[in-house]
């Protein structure tokens, strides 16, 4: 039986505020067109298919496009929520949807009945299981556990797995050994999973770290995000992964198997640029001035400050995410679209404070230049600047 694996897609994800929806829809037609040529008997989608549990409408849109073209291709679907996601709204018509082969499961109920397909080697249940808490699976099983191993564990228990049969779990959970990135906004806050807990199944399907990776072995992967979401990914490569299970020698042992990537090339890739001012403006560029359309992080290494250099720079890196410099010792950010929704909710005075210690290596301003920058903002903003 053969497994396309996919997670992670954060359909509607902004990068310093610049919004990802053009990026998804290439590399969703990308992965469509992969899938059309591997003919899978089902694609498994790993939770966080939204970036926000409330999508905008163009995402919920691309999302519903995207299904819609592997049900007209009359492929199964198996698809759960993570983190990211919100349930009830995944959930929405998942009953009727069953008929078209998209099974939906996005919230944990303590129904754990497996989906069942078929193949030449016999029957493979698939578990899917959503993002959970341990005040989930203490609610449903009115237990008091405190460990997430611990708990997720009852779960599989709970699932009665015969172990003559294939099984193959969906899990959008961060298994301990994963190495992860910035953007996964500190892994959701969950704790680890041992992997050992995983050992039951043949394949676990994994969703929520945004790297690819195995943890142990093959069987228990993250096929990561189709797309490079912060600059900690640069290097990264992206792809989905294919699984083919075969047949299973004994119930004391697991499937064979054959698992292998396939590389998904981005419309723009996302890089960083370490070099001068000068350097980067002097860049060749082709005839319309465009050294590169790639998502772009320059890092600046002037001993000297620049004024403005992003405004400039955009004008031959039209997709400038952010600019730091970097010198003496010291890393600043100049311009990055993230920081502006931080710094609306903080007075002009701290904004001020906390860039001049980035400028003078942790050091606060003496009284004198705390005198003379008050009194600018006053001046600017009256007194309520303090408070603003």
């Amino acid at each position: 039986m053969k497994l396309i694996h996919l997670s992670d897609l954060h359909i509607g994800k902004k990068v310093n505020e610049r919004s990802m929806l053009d990026e998804q829809r290439y590399i969703l037609g990308q992965i469509l067109e992969g899938i059309r040529a591997e003919k899978p008997d089902a694609v498994l989608i790993s939770g966080d298919v939204y970036d926000k549990t409330t999508p905008p409408l163009e995402a919920v849109m691309l999302l519903d496009d995207f299904l819609n073209k592997l049900e007209i291709d009359g492929l199964t679907v198996l698809l759960i929520s993570g983190n990211h996601d919100s349930p009830e709204r995944l959930s929405f018509g998942a009953k009727r949807m069953e008929k078209s082969g998209l099974y939906i499961k996005s919230i944990f109920d303590g129904d754990l009945t497996p989906v069942i397909l078929s193949d030449e080697y016999g029957s493979v249940n698939f578990y899917l299981v959503p993002f959970i808490r341990i005040s989930d699976v203490n609610r449903i099983y009115e237990t008091d556990l405190r460990d997430y191993s611990e708990a997720f564990s009852l779960v599989v228990e709970k699932m009665g797995i015969d172990p003559s049969q294939r099984n193959v779990l969906l899990s959008h959970q961060f298994v301990a050994g994963a190495s992860f990135s910035e953007s996964e906004s500190a892994v959701g806050g969950i704790d680890s999973i041992s992997a050992a807990v995983y050992a039951p199944f043949d394949y676990t399907a994994l969703g929520h770290i945004h790297k690819p990776q195995n943890i142990g072995c093959e069987r228990l992967r993250y096929c990561g995000t189709p797309l490079k979401y912060s600059a900690s990914e640069i290097g990264f490569e992206k792809s989905y992964t294919v699984i083919e299970l075969l047949e299973k020698p004994s119930a004391e042992k697991l499937c064979r198997m054959t698992i292998r990537t396939v590389p998904l090339v981005p419309m723009h890739d996302m890089i960083k640029l370490t070099a001068s001012f000068d350097e980067l403006m002097s860049a060749k560029a082709a005839e319309n001035g465009i050294v590169t359309e790639d998502y772009v992080y320059a890092v600046l290494t002037d001993s000297d400050y620049i004024n403005d250099p992003a405004s400039h720079l955009r004008m031959h890196y039209p997709n400038l995410l952010s600019v730091s410099y970097k010198g003496n010792g010291r890393t600043a950010t100049l311009y990055s679209p993230d920081s502006a929704g931080e710094h609306k909710s903080k007075a002009p005075i701290e904004i001020f404070e906390e860039f001049y210690k980035k400028m003078h290596d942790g050091d606060d301003m003496d009284e004198d230049r705390e005198i003379i920058l008050k009194a600018a903002i006053n001046e600017v903003w009256g007194e309520e600047g303090e408070q603003l």
